[in-house]
């Protein structure tokens, strides 16, 4: 504010290093907005545009995907939106990830089409005992609702199937650090894997 205390302070947004500021203001008056360099440098082609206002911006979509044939809605939210959801059209549209925005929104999100059958997640599936029994292959539309929340899914295998199992939230623009495991029904560990690294 015009006395020098910080209000808000914000670094990066979500996985990328261009900041987002969400600011609620308290009263009438005048403010004040700083930007620098995160480590203090500074250079002629450290350019950069801001984007200030009362603007609609999209925090987040769900599902992040659909299937590819048809039209479909997401639910929608936000700050400052004027719905809650959106439409796509993947009637025309191959298997990619494509850009989901409208022509009032400040920005875009990713969304994911593809050819494979889709399910939404649906609790409880926080343990073996309540899985969520899936036919592979599936694509599985789920969100890691509240803290210490895990999903469980039942599927059957059989001998020597090479089976792949692959997240995309942080490609789609969700905050979540994901982990995978497989277990056999017995409980023992049979594969894990926290990060992907392709040499």
């Amino acid at each position: 504010d015009t006395k020098g205390r910080e209000l808000a302070y914000v670094d990066d947004y979500r996985c990328r290093s261009d900041p987002v500021l969400f600011y609620k203001i308290p009263a009438d008056g005048e403010y004040l907005l700083e930007i620098k360099d995160a480590l203090y440098r500074g250079r002629e082609d450290f350019v950069y545009r801001i984007t200030a206002g009362e603007l609609p911006f999209l925090t987040g979509i769900f599902p992040l995907g659909g299937k590819t044939g048809a039209p479909t809605t997401v639910a929608a939210t936000g700050w400052n939106l004027p719905f809650n959801q959106l439409p796509f059209d993947l009637k025309d549209k191959a298997p990619g990830i494509y850009p989901l925005s409208q022509e009032r929104l400040l920005n875009t999100v990713l969304f994911a089409a593809d050819s494979l059958p889709e399910v939404v997640e649906q609790e409880p599936n926080n343990t073996v005992a309540t899985a969520q029994v899936v036919a592979l292959p599936i694509i599985i539309n789920g969100r890691v609702g509240q803290p210490g929340d895990l999903d469980v899914f039942r599927f059957d295998g059989k001998v020597g199937e090479p089976i792949i199992m692959e997240v995309y939230g942080r490609r789609l623009d969700s905050p979540l650090d994901s982990m995978l495991t497989v277990t056999d029904s017995a409980g023992k560990r049979l594969g894990f894997n926290d990060d992907h690294e392709d040499p």
